[in-house]
């Protein structure tokens, strides 16, 4: 399945604008800054949540103790769940996505978000615009597909750039993703069904059979998480996903930090 950005919900709380989809166990979100920045907002309360976000505009500073660490735009990061209490700071405008795995029977009616001081905004109201991180976009040669990965936790992040007419003769792939496409078109081929993605698309590959496997006519860029447990199990699993070039740094000191320009 995937969620185009006009499909996105839109809420507000504390000054901060909210657009977010739920792709089975996880919750895809953006999170708008203003101005001011964080002072006030939920970013700045204590948190041990575990956390994979992008930092698309702006820069986040991530806090824990008396250990600082700014997250400039064009980073991807990681926080592991656990440990002392951490949370963000900004001190002005900022674009902030990320997805956050979700208890399956998690209840985001209207009535049940209004309940936990959400202002519920109208389609009219949130702009539809395409907002994605900023992703290396050197080319690719015909045919190819070139990858990138970080382990984070129970997840593997990776960043993946499709070549002209690539993907098309892969294997199938059992495994669960969770993605945003950051440049181009592509195609999700299940073994029964096509999907058509394009920038700024949200999707979800749930765990096959069926299984699926991505394409691109063009050339096109996508990130997207793994579980790694899925990496490595019995299913079927592309080639290209079983060779991931690893060049992560594990989280240390509570955060890891990982450069998508």
């Amino acid at each position: 399945m995937h969620v185009a950005p006009v499909e996105l919900r839109a809420l507000r709380q504390g000054g901060i604008v909210l657009r977010f989809a739920m792709l089975g166990q996880m919750a895809y979100v953006l999170a708008e800054l203003p101005a001011s920045g964080a002072a006030g907002t939920s970013l700045e309360q204590p948190c041990s949540q575990a956390h994979w976000g992008f930092v698309i505009e702006g820069e986040l500073t991530f806090v824990r103790d008396a250990q600082r660490e700014v997250i400039p735009a064009g980073r991807a990061f990681h926080v592991a769940a656990g440990g002392r209490e951490h949370w963000f700071e900004a001190s002005g405008h900022a674009l902030i996505a990320g997805f956050q795995p979700v208890e399956p029977d998690i209840d985001v009616s209207d009535e049940r978000l209004l309940a936990r001081g959400f202002e519920v905004v109208h389609p009219d109201d949130a702009a539809a615009t395409t907002i994605v991180p900023p992703i290396a976009t050197r080319s690719v040669p015909t045919g190819q597909i070139r990858t990138e990965a970080w382990p984070m936790s129970s997840f593997l992040m990776t960043r993946v750039r499709m070549g002209e007419r690539s993907g098309y003769t892969t294997g199938w792939c059992d495994a669960p993703h969770w993605g945003l496409v950051t440049q181009g078109r592509m195609a999700i081929e299940w073994e029964d069904d096509v999907e058509i993605l394009s920038e700024g698309d949200i999707f979800h590959c749930p765990a096959g059979p069926p299984g699926h496997r991505l394409e691109a006519a063009d050339p096109a860029t996508f990130v997207d998480l793994t579980p790694v447990g899925a990496l490595g199990g019995d299913g079927r699993l592309a080639e290209w996903r079983r060779d991931a070039d690893l060049r992560s740094r594990r989280p240390s000191r509570g955060i890891a930090v990982a450069a998508l320009v």
